[in-house]
């Protein structure tokens, strides 16, 4: 039995993705992004120390709660490591194809530094505020592209040296990338190179937004409780529909059943 706690403000890449769409626009600093990503390596630091691979991690896996810290979740593909480094797939199951790193999708072979390439596929969501990963790709084309040496592109607005962070996690060869204790220090160093944005004012600008659009949900839908706390509604309907649009239909959401 897992027992993980409530996480108030749903999956990370929802809320992503709420930053750029619905009636009420929210400022996220960029201060906040690179927390999230700091609080995601420091999880995955501690699941490989202890010998786990996580295996789907992915922003829409990783969930924010009231104090807007970040936690690693979904452990549905994760595996222990015993005699080996690594683990290989024998059986077909659905895998998150955008996230695999290249020996996984080539050669059904997953590490640690397999774990680190789809930290740095979150670190783009994120950067992206919850936009998929290769857009316009398709799932069979992918590793075609990868093996040729095409990675993803800098969002916008994304600092040079932290898609340089990025791109150190998707280098062809596993040992070549660093690993999640380095990345974290990494992440803070640019972190420090930032203003200082006081937690209080940091919260502001994220929980005003949050608080504004569940005033907009309020006002949409029936309560049959009056006294009824608001709670994870930062998704308003023009968000909801955005994951239909083209730029959100993926092959199963971006699964694919695979021996990989």
């Amino acid at each position: 039995m897992v027992i993980l706690p409530y996480m108030k403000h749903g999956d990370l890449r929802r809320f992503l993705i709420a930053t750029r769409y619905g009636d009420i626009p929210m400022f996220v600093p960029h201060q906040s992004l690179l927390c999230f990503m700091i609080d995601i390596a420091a999880g995955m630091n501690y699941l490989s120390s202890q010998g786990f691979l996580h295996r789907d991690l992915a922003a829409r896996n990783c969930m924010l709660g009231d104090d807007l810290r970040v936690s690693v979740a979904d452990f549905g593909l994760s595996k222990k490591i015993y005699s080996s480094n690594y683990y290989r797939q024998k059986l077909a199951i659905r895998v998150p194809i955008k996230w695999l790193a290249v020996e996984s999708l080539s050669e059904s072979v997953y590490t640690t530094k397999s774990d680190v390439w789809s930290f740095g596929v979150t670190m783009w969501e994120i950067v992206s505020r919850g936009r998929t990963p290769y857009p316009g790709v398709h799932n069979h084309e992918l590793l075609d592209l990868l093996l040729s040496g095409h990675r993803l592109t800098p969002p916008e607005e994304c600092d040079q040296k932290l898609y340089k962070v990025m791109q150190s996690c998707w280098d062809k060869e596993p040992n070549r990338r660093p690993g999640f204790g380095e990345l974290g220090e990494t992440l803070k160093g640019l972190l420090s190179e930032l203003p200082v944005l006081e937690a209080s004012l940091e919260a502001s600008y994220i929980n005003q937004g949050l608080e504004a659009v569940s005033s907009v949900a309020a006002s949409l839908e029936p309560q049959t409780d009056s006294g009824r706390r608001w709670e994870n509604v930062y998704l308003p309907a023009p968000v909801a529909a955005a994951a239909a649009r083209d730029e959100y239909v993926e092959e199963e959401n971006g699964y694919l059943k695979s021996t990989v």
